[in-house]
This record gives C-alpha cells, structure tokens and sequence, in this order.
C-alpha cells in the first residue's frame, strides 16, 4: 500500500502543474467521524451507517472544522431527517482515484451496510490515464457494494471545468473528460440500483470566492453546505428504503 506521505507528495507535483498557482502546503482535513443525532436513542432507533467513500470532496478537504465537513453535514441531516443516531465513517481520502477506492472499500467490510456515498473521478480525469479503464473499476465497486447490502449514492465524476483555480488547459480537458465519466457512472447507477446525487454546478465558478476555498479547486465550508444541501435529499430517500439483503 502506498504511504500517504508519498501520495500527497505525488498529488502536489501533479496540482503544481495544473493550478494557476502555488498548491496547498498542507493536505490535511479534520477528521469527522463519530455518532450524530441522539447521545440516547430509543430501543428501536438502530444506528444507521452512513460511509464516505472517494477522493478529496468526499473527505471535505478545505473544511475547517469537523462539523463543517461534507459527511458531518449530511450525518447531521440524515439525523433529524429519520430521527435515528448516524454513524459516520469517512474512509475517503485526498488524491485518491478510482483504483485507490478499492482499499477502501476493503476496509468497510467490517461496517454494519447502511448509505455509502461515493464520490471520486476528478483525479482520474486530469491523469493521462484511459477512462475506461476508470470507468469498469467504478462499476465493479459500485457492484461490490450494493452486493453487500449497501444503500449507495453515487455523484456522477464532477466536473473541474468549474474551478476557476485550474490552468485554462486543465479546466478545459478536464471538463471534458469529466463529462464523459460523468456519463459511465450514472449509466452504473442506473444498474446496480444505486441513487444518483447532484453536487457540483456552474454556480462554483460564478460564486467562486464565496464557495472556493483559497485554492479556487476545492469548496470552502460555505461550498460543502451547498454540497449537502443538493444532496440530503437523495440521502433521505435512501434511508427510508428497505436495507438490501446483502449476497452471500
């Protein structure tokens, strides 16, 4: 397994070409895990799992504080929206594509299924490395999931045409490349029976210093609300829907 000191070191060569300017110094996100809603549930409000999975907007890097993190805030929407306790585990981690999300994958097999939220593409699309490829572990993951009797909610690769904090080349590449992706996830969604969530939009390159962080690539907290926001609806749904029967 590769250590994170040398991903994140391999991540800020790669950004160093791809931003408009200098990269951040430091990767690091506050870690968020834990229980939200009730100290004390009822007898019968069983804890509800809800899983990150993905890369650097999965795991909220650009978040201050905890409570502002993307798995916070959906953990804490998902609590009052169903009245039962959420478990959070954010396995997500900065850099990591599509091969990478495998291990962590591997590592909630130990985790009681309830939601998983994936959300990873972006770092594939801005390598020069074969979408399909991408795509067909994508599918597999996302299979190995609901195979396990995970609710999923996938967010289609989004798109870094939107960060204005990319070099015009990258954004453009980027973009489509990302479209195209983009297009493979939801098609998987759509056969596995997973839910699809909507994150990012235009209005993350109109409104760019309100919902960017200083990197202008990665959302500020005010951005990952909006994040949650566009999503909790998705997760509410799927929370009220029967637990799959996992395979065995």
């Amino acid at each position: 397994m590769r250590r994170p000191a040398t991903r994140l070191a391999r991540l800020a060569r790669l950004y160093t070409h791809l931003l408009a300017h200098r990269p951040p110094a430091d990767w690091s996100v506050p870690v968020a895990d834990g229980r939200y809603g009730p100290a004390e549930p009822a007898a019968e409000d069983r804890p509800l799992t809800l899983l990150m999975l993905g890369d650097s907007l999965a795991q909220s890097f650009g978040a201050h504080r905890p409570e502002q993190t993307l798995g916070a805030r959906l953990a804490q929407g998902l609590a009052e929206g169903t009245g039962r306790p959420v478990d959070l585990r954010v396995l997500a981690r900065v850099g990591a594509t599509t091969a990478a999300v495998g291990r962590q994958v591997s590592r909630a097999a130990r985790l009681r299924p309830g939601i998983a939220v994936l959300i990873v593409g972006g770092n594939d699309v801005l390598l020069p490395s074969p979408l399909g490829r991408a795509a067909r572990r994508f599918a597999h993951l996302a299979q190995n999931l609901r195979d396990a009797g995970w609710q999923l909610v996938v967010v289609p690769c989004p798109d870094p045409g939107h960060a204005p904090g990319f070099r015009v080349h990258a954004r453009w590449i980027g973009h489509h490349r990302s479209r195209r992706l983009a297009r493979r996830h939801t098609r998987t969604a759509d056969r596995v029976g997973a839910h699809l969530a909507a994150t990012s939009g235009p209005e993350f390159r109109d409104q760019a210093a309100h919902l960017l962080g200083p990197d202008g690539v990665h959302p500020s907290p005010h951005g990952y609300a909006t994040h949650a926001a566009r999503m909790l609806p998705t997760l509410l749904a799927a929370a009220h829907l029967p637990e799959p029967a996992a395979h065995v």
